[in-house]
């Protein structure tokens, strides 16, 4: 028995046909059933029932099938393994983001990796959660970073939770709300303007009731919700428009005057929470935990900046 002959089988088990097994694991359909029929023989049972043209596992197939799974997969991650440690910081990452996260961790990312590790490749794919963790699970990326939220925990996925983010409102310098002269405002005053954000959660959106009110919930304020931030924050800048969103995604632009928090009173209390998910027991490559120490490093400089 081989590491060859148990992927034939994981093959056939996955198309179901000689033929498409064959062509998938690019062998001839005679030499693929004679793969086959030689592990049978070792095993000393059947593995497979051919009738007519549909081939079935036996309930031993279906046994040796999920054994031959896990081995299939240890010994292509031991292969992987060998070959991240020859290449060392002459690697690659493909990194998930989900909209919020992109907007935060992407362009800086992209400079940290470009000045300090010119030679590792790093390429970044944008999506929603279930469409980011399917990739994931398919290892076509290998790592995602995600609202908290969105990511419920299952076994095969390992979590690190990135340092809280301070939410807030947020509108450009000049809003008729700055030149009341108070050092807060009232929420029912921000709600005489566009409120602009992401989708808003369900936490989020309790949270705002039960602080404020009935009149605090979002389908009675939010006029326009995109998972393109950075068209959100465009808008503030040449509108009268509020931003309500993680306050890191604006950080620049409050630094350097162009837009400004707005202090609501009582303070909302909103934070942000997101997740650098890998899979559990996956090797990493070297240039991952380049990576997911950048993430935790800039979301931790940004909380102590939003406290300071």
């Amino acid at each position: 028995m081989n590491l060859q002959q148990l992927d034939h089988l994981l093959a056939l088990a996955e198309t179901g046909s000689f033929s498409r097994a064959s062509e998938k694991v690019h062998l001839t359909q005679p030499a693929l059933s004679r793969s086959i029929q030689m592990l049978e023989q070792e095993l000393g049972m059947q593995l497979v029932d051919r009738v007519g043209k549909r081939n079935e596992l036996t309930p031993f197939g279906a046994m040796v099938l999920a054994r031959a799974k896990r081995i299939s997969a240890e010994a292509h991650e031991l292969k992987r393994a060998a070959a991240l440690l020859a290449e060392g910081q002459a690697g690659s990452v493909r990194l998930g983001f989900g909209a919020a996260p992109s907007a935060l961790f992407s362009a800086p990312l992209l400079i940290h990796m470009l000045r300090n590790h010119p030679r590792v490749g790093v390429q970044l794919h944008g999506g929603g959660p279930e469409l980011q963790l399917a990739a994931l699970r398919a290892r076509a990326i290998d790592a995602v970073v995600l609202t908290y939220r969105a990511v419920s925990p299952r076994e095969d996925l390992h979590i690190d939770v990135l340092p809280t983010m301070r939410s807030g409102f947020v509108c450009r310098r000049g809003h008729p709300l700055l030149q009341q002269g108070a050092s807060a405002v009232r929420f029912g005053d921000l709600t005489r303007y566009p409120v602009i954000s992401t989708m808003v959660s369900d936490d989020v959106a309790r949270l705002l009731v039960e602080r404020y009110g009935s009149e605090a919930s979002p389908q009675r304020w939010l006029h326009v919700s995109s998972e393109e931030i950075g068209a959100l924050i465009e808008a503030v800048r040449n509108t009268d428009a509020i931003f309500l969103g993680v306050l890191a995604a604006t950080r620049a632009l409050l630094d350097s005057g162009e837009l400004v928090e707005l202090k609501v009173d009582p303070a909302a209390g909103l934070n942000a929470q997101f997740a650098f998910v890998t899979l559990e027991g996956r090797t990493e490559a070297p240039a991952l935990q380049l990576v997911r120490s950048f993430c935790v490093d800039l979301a931790r400089a940004e909380s102590e900046a939003a406290r300071g």
